[in-house]
């Protein structure tokens, strides 16, 4: 009958190799008190052997794209957490800002030509950054009018973050839903909202689009001079008016380039009879006297 033979000390020495159920095992250190006992019992000194090990290979799992359901803060606690907590809103924002809605006409941006007559009213509520599109429609229009997007917060596809009120402009793309609106016109309390926060919407202030045309007078003597030439070279006709296209024109054609945001600022100040047309011995006088 075969005797079964087990390991001994002898064989557990640093630097030997045993086998252990089938796996190879190799030996190349131990703790201070079984060195004690193999230098006190069997005279034998031993060192650990410093193993290098392998750098850990570190993959990066890419975060899956979002899918559109809930918001995307949601869809990310469940790709870092196993156990994920709901998102916590801006409190101090939505009791500061939470009344506050701009809202604008909007137009969609489409190759389709029956798009061009379509309406929208584009909301922008500032507590929590959501946006929220109805279509308005006329009778016997063939469309429905209401609800054309839910309110959602949207990402800009520019800065890779959320909408927010600064992006909020007259004249500004937006890219919501695979949809793009532009924004035409706002009401008189978005008005208003503007220009009581220029350090938000600065290009609805007028102190600020005066200032950029003052700029490009640096090579006048004056602003006085300066203004003089911008009247002389836009008014062809010497009757001191002009039509709103031909002042932005004109401007344009001096070097002058103002946003679609900024031309309003400018119509929004100096045709106060909504006429169409800017008074400019005003706007000269303005842009000397301040």
């Amino acid at each position: 009958m075969k005797k079964d033979i087990y390991y001994g000390p002898q064989d557990l020495l640093i630097g030997n190799h045993i086998w252990i159920f089938g796996r190879n095992c190799y030996i190349y250190g131990c703790n201070g008190f079984t060195k004690q006992w193999y230098k006190d019992n069997l005279g034998i000194d031993m060192e650990s052997i410093n193993l290098e090990k392998d750098k850990p290979i570190f993959k990066y799992q890419e975060i899956p794209p979002y899918l559109g359901y809930g918001s995307e803060e949601d869809s990310m606690g469940s790709v870092k957490s196993l156990m994920p907590k709901a998102p916590q809103p801006n409190v101090q924002k939505i009791f500061k800002n939470d009344l506050h809605i701009l809202r604008f006409e909007a137009k969609l941006v489409s190759s389709n030509a029956d798009d061009d007559n379509r309406k929208f009213i584009l909301s922008f509520f500032c507590g929590d950054d959501t946006i929220q599109v109805y279509e308005v429609a006329e009778r016997n229009s063939g469309r429905l009018p209401g609800k054309f997007l839910d309110k959602k917060k949207h990402i800009n596809p520019v800065t890779k973050n959320y909408y927010s009120e600064k992006d909020m402009l007259l004249g500004e793309l937006l890219l919501l839903g695979g949809h793009k609106f532009r924004l035409m016109k706002c009401d008189e309390y978005t008005e208003k909202y503007f220009e009581a926060n220029p350090e938000v919407f600065k290009e609805a202030s007028i102190y600020y689009v005066l200032n950029k045309i003052r700029t490009l007078g640096k090579g006048f003597p004056s602003i006085a001079e300066y203004s003089k030439d911008l009247m002389e070279k836009m008014d062809k006709n010497k009757d001191g008016y002009l039509c709103f296209d031909e002042f932005c024109t004109g401007l344009k054609n001096l070097g002058i380039l103002l946003t679609y945001q900024e031309q309003h600022t400018l119509m929004r100040r100096f045709d106060k009879n909504q006429d169409n047309k800017i008074s400019l011995q005003e706007f000269i006088e303005t842009l000397t006297y301040g």
